[in-house]
């Protein structure tokens, strides 16, 4: 029996891609040989589930950090490893940075695992210093990106204790646009409140300043002042909801921009589209560039992060410079499905995902490191 830690900082039911990586890695494992202990340390009375409750092989603990070098930060630093001793956990696996300095922190003995999931953009000048001191308490630092692992060795950290581990997708429960039947991807272009004589864009992620949103926004107007005729819907909630909602009424595009707000079913709306497009100012690796990728859906995103390492020029889609409204409408409007290579380009989109970020080959990665960290390889 493999018995592990999952510590993290935000809220475990939010709908961002950290804790949809938590979800996937949780109910992927084997019930039979891993029993998991997820703590999170969100400072909200939001929390899914009663302290301590327990469902099968998983249990939930609710720790709310305000500073992680204040009291609160003591108290969950010697609970978490009361809680380590008396359950003889052998794995601590940490997602972002106070979940790491306390990992760091552990006064237990234990194989201590940073997942670090974006590039450090909201990290301070102390905050930096202090990731790079913890840095060397780590057993090894898994990076869902080669951008991210970059990052890493940045810091200080050799190559050795990195781990290249990309987010996997099941492909195979995403149906691809191309595939659509007409009277379905009508049904859902009509519940879009969308036209079908319009080329369709979409976006995904939270409404933050990092992700870009208004920059894609300016570059459908630019579109469709010269002739494009699209119309974008923006999937995801944040503080840049108003914001957005303002621009896109500034620029008298209410008839073709849609902030549709979080949706929970995004998988099964993506079929109804011709393209998708990431305006990230920064980014690690982003699921929602994976999802659009399995639905067969041509790729534009910008040169950041991890980016590059789904969005291949002229294959699949087209990398821009970030926050570049021009470079963004001229990329889009050569992937329009009347462009010749849309087809050729859907397709390499769903075949990337296969091949490259499959969510059997990422849990196939993960059991392998728990049970070779554990000595646990090559057992029944």
């Amino acid at each position: 029996m493999i018995k592990i830690v999952i510590l993290t900082d935000s809220f475990v039911g939010a709908k961002g891609g950290s804790e949809k990586h938590i979800k996937d890695l949780v109910s992927g494992l084997d019930k039979d040989k891993y029993r998991i202990d997820i703590i999170q340390l969100s400072n909200t009375e939001q929390i899914p589930f009663p302290s301590g409750t327990c469902d099968a092989n998983l249990s939930y603990h609710h720790f709310p950090v305000k500073k992680v070098y204040g009291l609160s930060g003591f108290k969950t630093l010697f609970a978490i490893s009361k809680l380590i001793r008396e359950k003889g956990i052998q794995i601590v696996l940490s997602f972002h940075e106070m979940s790491d300095i306390l990992n760091a922190l552990l006064p237990v003995k234990v194989i201590k695992l940073s997942s670090r999931r974006d590039m450090g953009f909201k990290r301070n000048q102390t905050l930096e210093k202090m990731i790079r001191f913890i840095n060397r308490n780590f057993l090894l630092v898994l990076c869902p990106s080669k951008a991210v692992q970059q990052k890493v060795l940045s810091e200080g950290i050799p190559k050795e204790k990195t781990l290249l581990l990309y987010n996997g997708i099941d492909s195979e429960t995403f149906t691809q646009a191309l595939e659509q039947p007409k009277e379905e991807k009508a049904r859902l272009i009509s519940e879009l409140g969308l036209k079908e004589d319009k080329v369709k864009l979409v976006t995904i992620g939270n409404l933050n300043p990092w992700k870009g949103q208004r920059f894609l926004v300016d570059a459908v107007g630019i579109m469709n002042e010269r002739g494009a005729n699209c119309q974008l819907v923006l999937f995801g909630e944040g503080d840049n909801f108003d914001d957005l909602a303002q621009q896109v009424k500034s620029l008298k595009l209410e008839d073709d921009v849609f902030l549709k707000g979080y949706c929970g079913n995004v998988k099964e709306y993506l079929p109804a589209f011709d393209l998708m497009a990431l305006p990230s100012v920064t980014e690690g690796l982003s699921n929602a560039l994976l999802e659009s990728a399995a639905s067969g859906l041509p790729l534009i995103a910008t040169d950041v992060g991890g980016n590059p390492e789904v969005v291949q020029n002229g294959i699949n889609g087209e990398l821009v410079p970030a926050e570049d409204p021009e470079a963004l409408a001229r990329a889009l409007m050569n992937y329009l499905p009347s462009s010749p290579g849309y087809t050729e380009a859907a397709r390499a989109s769903r075949a990337l995902v296969e091949q490259q970020f499959s969510l059997k080959n990422m849990l196939q990665t993960y059991t392998g490191l728990f049970e070779r960290l554990t000595g646990q390889e090559n057992r029944d």
